[in-house]
C-alpha cells in the first residue's frame, strides 16, 4: 500500500537488400550503415563484390563476370549510398573481374518488416464493430499527423532540435514545474531492458502518451533501446519521424521537469530516477514545439505519441459495449500476437475488482494479454499503482486483471495501433514484473495527474 500525499489526472527501417552482381556466383554486400550523425548519416562503407562466375575457360583466359557494389544502407538521419564492389575473383586460366559500381543510396523513406497494417485477417468478422480510424491518405504517420505535414521545418527549428541544452516549453497543463539535471539511469529494471514498471506519471497530463511507451515497452524492449543514444556527457540523441515519416534525430540533456522541492514532475522510474521513458518524453515535448502535433503534451493521445518513434501511425478503436468478454480477450490476444500495440480505457470511474483495485476514467491503460483463462484482459494504470478506498497500492504496478463479465466489458474501450519500426514478434505472454521491480520499499510517489 502507498500513500500519496500530493495528487495533480489525464484527459484521457528502410532496408535495400543486396543486390547481386551481374552473372557472379553470389551476390554483393550491403554497404555498412551510415553512422548515426546529427546532420545525417556518413557514407556507407564499400560492399563486396560478387565472387567470379563460372565461364569456360579459353586459351585467352575469358573475363570473369563482374560484380555488383552493395546498397547503402540507410542510417538514422539520411542515406548514404555503399561503395563499389570489389572486382570478381578469376576463374581458372581466366582474367579477373572488373570492378562492381557503387551501391546505390537508400531511399529515407519507412518501411517495416513483418506485421501486417491494419486489423488482423483473423479478426475481419469483428470489422463492423470498429470506429476512429486514423489511416491517412496523406502520410503513413496517420490523421493526427495529417495537418502538420504542412509545415516546413526552417533551421531554427533544426537548431532547436539538435541543440540539447534548448529546453522545451513547459506544458501549460502544469504548475509550479522547472527544468533542473538530474541523474539519470536509463534502464533501471534488473533485465536491463525497458520495462511497463519503469513508466510511473507524476505531474504531467499525458497519460495515454505514458501507456503508450508501456505498451511499446511490452511488446519490444530491444525496439526502445535503438531509439535513444547515451552520448556520455549528459547528453542524449533520440530517433523520431518528421510528420511525413521521414527520419530525424533530437538531442536533448539531463533536464528534466521538477516541482519546487526538487522532486521529479516528469515520468519516471520507482524510485523517481530519470529513465528512458523520461528522455522520450521530453523528446515528445521537444518535437510538438516544432510539430504541433498536439497543443500541449498533456492529453496527447497513444495515437499520437507511437507514430514519431515508429514511423506508423494507422490505427483503429472499438468502442464502449462493442465487444463481448470473448471477443474483448480474442481481439487482445490476436492483435497482440500480430505486434500491434493496444491502450485502453475506462468508461465507469472507481468500479473496484474483488482484490480492491479501482478504475479511473479519462485515463489511458496499457493492455496485455490477460494472466489466465479467468481474466478478460489485463490493463495497466500509468501511475504504476491503482486507487482504493483507503488510497493507493502499488502491488500489481498498476495491473487490473479485470474478470471475464459483460458489466466490465461494457466499460472498456479499445485503440489498436500499427507498431511500425517497433514490430517485433508480437507478444502472447501476460506482464509479469518481478517484485524488485515493483517493491513498495523502493516505490516513489511524487504527484499523480487525476482527472
Amino acid at each position: 500500500m502507498v500513500s500519496v500525499f500530493a495528487l495533480a489526472g489525464c484527459s484521457s527501417a528502410a532496408s535495400d537488400e543486396p543486390v547481386e552482381g551481374a552473372g557472379g556466383a553470389s551476390p554483393g554486400q550491403a554497404g555498412a550503415a551510415g553512422a548515426v550523425a546529427s546532420g545525417g548519416g556518413s557514407t556507407a562503407s564499400a560492399g563486396s563484390g560478387a565472387v567470379a562466375g563460372t565461364s569456360p575457360v579459353s586459351s585467352d583466359g575469358g573475363s570473369a563476370p563482374t560484380g555488383s557494389g552493395g546498397v547503402g544502407a540507410v542510417s538514422f538521419g539520411g542515406t548514404s549510398a555503399g561503395g563499389a564492389g570489389a572486382g570478381g575473383t578469376s576463374a581458372s586460366g581466366g582474367k579477373s573481374g572488373v570492378a562492381g559500381s557503387a551501391g546505390s543510396a537508400g531511399s529515407g523513406t519507412t518501411t517495416h518488416s513483418t506485421c501486417v497494417t491494419g486489423m488482423p485477417s483473423s479478426l475481419a468478422d469483428l470489422a463492423s464493430s470498429t470506429s476512429q480510424s486514423t489511416v491517412s491518405k496523406l502520410t503513413v504517420m496517420g490523421s493526427r499527423y495529417d495537418d502538420t505535414t504542412k509545415h516546413t521545418m526552417t533551421s531554427d527549428d533544426l537548431a532547436f532540435l539538435h541543440d540539447a541544452s534548448k529546453q522545451p516549453p513547459v506544458p501549460g497543463s502544469t504548475s509550479g514545474l522547472q527544468f533542473k539535471a538530474i541523474p539519470v539511469t536509463l534502464y533501471p529494471s534488473a533485465g536491463g531492458l525497458p520495462i511497463p514498471a519503469d513508466i510511473n506519471q507524476h505531474a504531467i497530463g499525458n497519460c495515454d502518451g505514458d501507456t503508450a511507451f508501456a505498451s511499446m515497452a511490452y511488446s519490444s524492449g530491444s525496439f526502445i533501446k535503438s531509439l535513444i543514444t547515451d552520448n556520455g556527457d549528459n547528453t542524449y540523441t533520440v530517433n523520431m519521424y518528421d510528420p511525413m515519416g521521414k527520419r530525424i534525430t533530437v538531442m536533448l540533456d539531463n533536464k528534466f521537469l521538477v516541482d519546487s522541492k526538487g522532486n521529479i514532475g516528469a515520468v519516471s522510474g520507482k524510485k523517481g530516477e530519470a529513465d528512458w521513458a523520461t528522455v522520450l518524453e521530453k523528446a515528445t515535448m521537444k518535437y510538438v514545439k516544432v510539430f504541433p502535433v498536439v497543443s500541449d503534451i498533456g492529453g496527447i493521445g497513444s495515437e499520437h505519441q507511437t507514430p514519431m518513434f515508429t514511423g506508423a501511425g494507422g490505427s483503429f478503436a472499438f468502442d464502449r459495449g462493442k465487444l463481448k468478454p470473448a471477443d474483448l480477450t480474442r481481439v487482445v490476444k490476436e492483435a497482440l500476437a500480430a505486434g500491434k500495440l493496444i491502450s485502453g480505457g475506462f468508461g465507469v470511474d472507481g468500479k473496484t475488482l474483488a482484490s480492491g483495485l479501482q478504475t479511473v476514467t479519462a485515463h489511458g491503460y496499457a493492455v496485455f494479454v490477460p494472466k489466465n483463462a479467468s481474466t478478460m484482459i489485463s490493463m495497466r494504470n500509468p501511475w504504476g499503482l491503482d486507487p482504493t478506498d483507503h488510497g493507493y497500492d502499488s502491488s500489481t504496478d498498476g495491473v487490473l486483471d479485470i474478470p471475464v463479465d459483460q458489466s466490465w466489458a461494457s466499460t472498456i474501450d479499445l485503440r489498436i495501433i500499427d507498431p511500425g519500426d517497433a514490430c517485433g514478434g508480437g507478444s502472447t505472454q501476460p506482464y509479469v514484473p518481478t517484485p524488485g521491480d515493483i517493491s513498495a520499499k523502493s516505490m516513489f510517489v511524487n504527484e499523480i495527474y487525476v482527472p
